[in-house]
């Protein structure tokens, strides 16, 4: 019977932990998914707010 206590609680560690890094992933997704969102380490062409037609594409 001490058997099952702990692992009882290394299950809830586990369901936890897996909780944490799916939370982060979905905010990552959500962050990079975006209206407006640049990649890292572009640079910014306008201020916020800057309704500006875009770049012709050729």
């Amino acid at each position: 019977m001490t058997i099952l206590p702990v692992l009882l609680g290394l299950v809830a560690l586990a369901m936890m932990a897996a909780l944490a890094v799916l939370a982060v992933r979905r905010d990552r997704d959500i962050r990079h998914n975006a209206p407006g969102a640049s990649p890292r380490g572009a640079a910014v062409r306008g201020h916020a707010g800057d309704r500006s037609t875009p770049p012709a594409v050729h």
